[in-house]
């Protein structure tokens, strides 16, 4: 049901990007993704890190420190995308199943954000 859910949910996000004109070329969605990714990482997540600091709740503490970190990692591979826009590059993307950790053409033997090891990590098609 629940992935089901998060399925419909994606269709929904995808008609009200239609219809708000969202979805540009690859350039303005690249800077667009940038300023998304920016902004998580220099304002929303530090809020919420010092939210959860004040009511010391640690694994509040953790998820929004890695995904802090995870966002600015984001922010770098879309602007190096963006700077080799139509240079026929092809990467290899691999995600870290435990916080999120986002790595170009080899999973690392251990996560440097959390410690999972290689084997921990999806590439993405």
């Amino acid at each position: 049901m629940f992935r089901a859910a998060a399925e419909a949910e994606t269709v929904h996000a995808h008609n009200h990007l239609k219809v708000l004109k969202g979805i540009n070329g690859t350039e303005e969605n690249l800077k667009q993704a940038i300023a998304g990714e920016v902004e998580e990482f220099k304002e929303m997540y530090p809020a919420f890190i010092e939210v959860a600091k004040e009511e010391n709740n640690k694994e509040a503490l953790w998820t929004f420190d890695v995904a802090n970190q995870v966002e600015e990692i984001h922010a770098d591979l879309y602007q190096k995308a963006l700077d080799s826009l139509g240079e026929n590059v092809e990467v290899s993307y691999y995600v870290c199943n435990f916080c999120g950790n986002t790595v170009e053409k080899d999973a690392p033997d251990l996560c440097p954000i959390c410690g999972a090891p290689k084997s921990e990590f999806t590439k993405i098609d």
